[in-house]
């Protein structure tokens, strides 16, 4: 065979071996490419979240995918470098997150049967939700040919209090009745029955708070003759609703006078709604198909603030205070310790029956005060106390017996009865539905808005919210009750304000008692764990 034919044959086998090379690798590069060619899929609609339970917002890749080796951020618009959550290198990157969101966010599942991340389901799930937690945000994954990005938006939602009716005899048969409920999101659905039909009401008023808390006010007129009793329901959505009921049988009959002094009598009692009927509450969630009811009497202020979870805990600490007991205002027959944080009853001077075991702080409050304090009610070495005050009074405080502890003359506290559980001091008191004793008592107030609410700090749970209205200076009340063995301890709230990740009960106790503090407790045990406790205890010194 002729050279130059070897030679022509050899040339095109080595074009053909570099064609088909140059194709492999073009093509396993397409493949690559294409592989990771995705977008960013999200719910079409807003997603809600009610305040302090879980927020869950859907965000996966279409084609479903492997997202292990791809980059994850969640961010706020307008903050790509301060993100939510950012997943990095198989791993949550915590370095460059917002602190508020620090413990909070982490990758979820959309759905049960999801497969997570090696399914291309990159859903962010937010817990312990907050009103500011309310607003966009963006969905965004990236990886070495592409990124996508999606938007999500969290509506936060808010069950206000129970409805609170009053209710006034305008005439032999007729009633009018009036229902008020607080810190609604969104603006809930008020509607009036009689259990035989709904009522149209007289008037409906809603209104808009802080954080855009709705509140509603609404009065309607019935025939106690035709229905027994009125209720007045609130709806947030199918599923959640709270109902208040008054029974028009027990409404008083106005007293016989004037015509003139007979209607002033009415609208005074409306526009004050100072002495109210709470008769009912109702709670239900057909979530968990679970029904909670409280009865009440006849009472002053607004009580009854619930469900237990309405508390924005991270607001109200922000108010933190510094509370020191004043022993100017502390009587003989209590021992207040050197830091001014300790009190117990005292050993050696028992208090006398009909008097009031009370000592103030040293800081008052007026007009603009906001605060935010806690009391230690347990001891890790003797258990928790049962018997206790702890609120706020008009000083100087009226300390004898023959001056009931009640609003009307300036007290306004939360107690603990051995025998009877939780109580508001009301005019005659309020026995709290069951609730474990608070260890740790958190105390919230605000002045002008005539509120004072109780929280369960371990739980971090609403105990109750009082309304009220305050009348010159006031001053954190506290009595540590007698025949405990462990002391009433007023804790340190600073921290709350410069780290706002929870901490347990035992690291919050540790953090607020100081070597002194604690060899003060450990000598006010000592000095009391022998006594013989066979004090009286009569309601006036607990």
């Amino acid at each position: 065979m002729p050279p130059c034919v070897i030679e022509k044959d050899s040339s095109r086998a080595l074009y053909t071996v570099m064609w088909l090379y140059i194709l492999a690798v073009w093509g396993v590069s397409l493949s690559t490419a294409t592989s990771e060619m995705f977008t960013c899929s999200v719910p079409e609609d807003p997603v809600s979240a009610r305040l302090g339970h879980v927020a869950t917002m859907p965000c996966w890749l279409t084609p479903s995918m492997n997202a292990e080796g791809l980059e994850v951020r969640w961010y706020r618009p307008k903050d790509f470098d301060n993100p939510v959550l950012h997943y990095r290198e198989r791993k949550i990157q915590e370095a460059s997150q917002q602190s508020q969101y620090v413990g909070r966010s982490s990758l979820g599942l959309r759905e049960v049967t999801s497969e997570g991340l090696k399914g291309g389901d990159v859903t962010l799930k937010l817990v312990n939700v907050t009103l500011r937690d309310q607003g966009e945000y963006v969905c965004y994954v990236s990886s070495n040919q592409d990124y996508e990005t999606a938007s999500v938006f969290l509506n936060v939602t808010v069950m206000g209090t129970p409805p609170l009716l009053s209710a006034v005899r305008t005439d032999a048969d007729s009633v009018n009745v009036s229902c008020v409920s607080h810190g609604w999101k969104p603006r809930p659905r008020l509607q009036w029955s009689d259990g035989r039909q709904t009522l149209k009401p007289e008037k409906l008023d809603y209104s808009s708070g802080a954080h855009g808390l709705v509140s509603a006010h609404s009065w309607v007129l019935s025939s106690s003759s035709s229905a027994p009793w009125v209720s007045c329901s609130l709806v947030l959505s199918e599923g959640e609703e709270l109902e208040g009921r008054v029974d028009l049988r027990n409404v008083p009959a106005v007293p016989e006078t004037s015509s003139g002094l007979k209607t002033a009598v009415i609208i005074l009692a409306l526009l004050l709604l100072l002495s109210v009927v709470f008769v009912g509450v109702l709670y239900k969630k057909t979530g968990n198909k679970s029904t909670r009811v409280i009865t009440g009497d006849i009472v002053d202020i607004e009580t009854m603030r619930q469900p237990e979870d309405l508390v924005d805990m991270e607001t109200m600490r922000q108010a933190g205070v510094d509370v020191t007991l004043d022993p100017k205002t502390a009587p003989p027959y209590l021992t207040v310790g050197s830091t001014g944080k300790i009190v117990r009853d005292s050993k050696d001077n028992p208090c006398p029956p009909g008097e009031h075991a009370c000592i103030l702080g040293t800081r008052g409050f007026t007009s603009g005060s906001n605060a935010y304090w806690e009391v230690g009610l347990h001891n890790e070495q003797v258990g928790g106390k049962k018997s206790w005050w702890v609120g706020l009074a008009s000083g100087p405080v009226k300390r004898h017996g023959d001056v009931p502890a009640t609003p009307s003359n300036g007290f306004w506290f939360l107690s603990s009865d051995k025998e009877k559980g939780l109580r508001l001091n009301m005019a005659p008191d309020i026995l709290l539905p069951a609730n474990p004793r608070p260890q740790i008592l958190g105390v919230y107030f605000d002045y002008d808005q005539g509120v004072l609410s109780f929280i369960n700090v371990k739980d971090n749970k609403l105990i109750v919210t009082v309304r009220a209205m305050f009348i010159g200076e006031v001053f954190p009340l506290f009595n540590p009750g007698q025949g405990d063995t462990a002391p009433m301890t007023i804790l340190d709230v600073s921290h709350y304000k410069t780290e706002p990740v929870e901490v347990s009960v035992s690291e919050r106790e540790s953090k607020v008692a100081p070597p002194a503090e604690e060899a003060e407790t450990d000598a006010l045990l000592a000095s009391n764990q022998s006594r013989n406790r066979q004090t009286s205890e009569s309601k006036d010194c607990l």
